[in-house]
């Protein structure tokens, strides 16, 4: 049987972002085309299959039968697609077309360079962002971002999505300096604490241990950035809750401020390399490795040197320790 000129991977495609992102304008704004491109392409395809696709009596549009099994099926046969188009460029020996990446600002800084160095080569174009990781996460469903590295993915994990473990730091305090008493969570100081933006995923995990602690701290400041947030902490107007990646992004900053493990409540976070099953090849397996392997051996190595217990509020996977010859427990 011959396939109608209409019912091609393109069309496809356009369907599958329309009831990804919600509807034909969002896809339109996606794509960079107009509404009127986007619904014509539907509307095509929809002729060529001989069935409408979407319920369009309803508010928001709804998907028909036909419609539902179209996106079941069609959703597949994308991702093969595009797992062919890599294959086959990666047997020429070509980099794929494109990458988007995301992650922290503090991560960003300690990372970006590195991963343009060793894989650079991999794809003919990298768009490396770094900002508010909840931000990054809708971006990443609106297939904005093609790959995260993220220590607060809370999407439900399914078989469309592959995440590759990075590595787990604890949560520490930091004081200034010259704080010269005895401090902890139940000796805390007078001045004020420094909040992490709760419109990020680590800020969010903060305040909710904040919370479960019923520590009661006056909001006064609030950051966007670690390097704000401990720079306003080493000039001695506040002190802080934050994560050893975070203190290794400002070795600039080590003289002036007095990190502290968690007196109690002690709590982690996870960072890991987030991406679309199947989507990027071996790209995000390869990229948690080179990170993994940044930091633990160069990245982490002036801090640790700085505040040799901070090296206990790091756990590596598997796949470091062999890396760095360390035999395993």
């Amino acid at each position: 049987m011959k396939l109608p000129q209409e019912f091609d991977l393109h069309a496809i495609e356009v369907f599958v972002l329309t009831v990804e992102l919600g509807g034909m304008s969002q896809c339109a704004a996606h794509l960079q085309v107009t509404q009127s491109a986007i619904s014509q392409t539907i509307a095509k395809l929809e002729t060529s299959i001989g069935a409408l696709l979407f319920d369009r009596t309803m508010r928001p549009m709804g998907l028909t039968a036909s419609g539902k099994s179209l996106f079941a099926r069609g959703h597949a046969l994308i991702d093969q697609a595009r797992s062919t188009y890599d294959a086959v460029r990666e047997g020429a020996s070509l980099p794929i077309s494109s990458v988007t990446m995301a992650m922290s600002f503090s991560l960003a800084n300690l990372l970006t360079a590195p991963i343009l160095r060793e894989l650079g080569g991999r794809a003919e174009h990298w768009n490396m962002r770094s900002g508010i990781s909840r931000e990054h996460q809708g971006e990443f469903l609106a297939r904005d971002i093609d790959m995260l590295l993220t220590g607060s993915f809370n999407l439900e994990h399914s078989g469309s999505l592959e995440l590759h473990p990075v590595f787990e730091e604890s949560f520490i305090c930091v004081f200034p300096q010259n704080c010269r008493e005895s401090l902890n969570l139940t000796n805390m100081p007078q001045i004020p604490f420094v909040r992490f933006s709760r419109l990020t995923g680590m800020g969010q995990q903060i305040e909710r241990q904040i919370v479960r602690m019923k520590l009661k701290l006056p909001q006064v400041i609030e950051v966007e950035s670690s390097h704000q947030q401990l720079a306003l902490v080493a000039a001695g107007l506040g002190w802080t809750i934050t994560t050893p990646a975070c203190l290794a992004a400002v070795c600039d900053l080590h003289p002036y401020l007095r990190p502290e493990p968690m007196s109690r409540g002690r709590f982690a976070r996870q960072v890991q390399v987030v991406a679309r099953a199947g989507e990027l090849g071996d790209i995000p397996k390869l990229t948690a490795s080179l990170c993994q392997r940044v930091l633990s051996s160069d990245a982490f190595i002036r801090t640790i040197e700085s505040f040799p217990w901070i090296e206990q509020q790091l756990v590596w996977p598997m796949v470091v320790r062999e890396d760095m010859d360390v035999p395993a427990e």
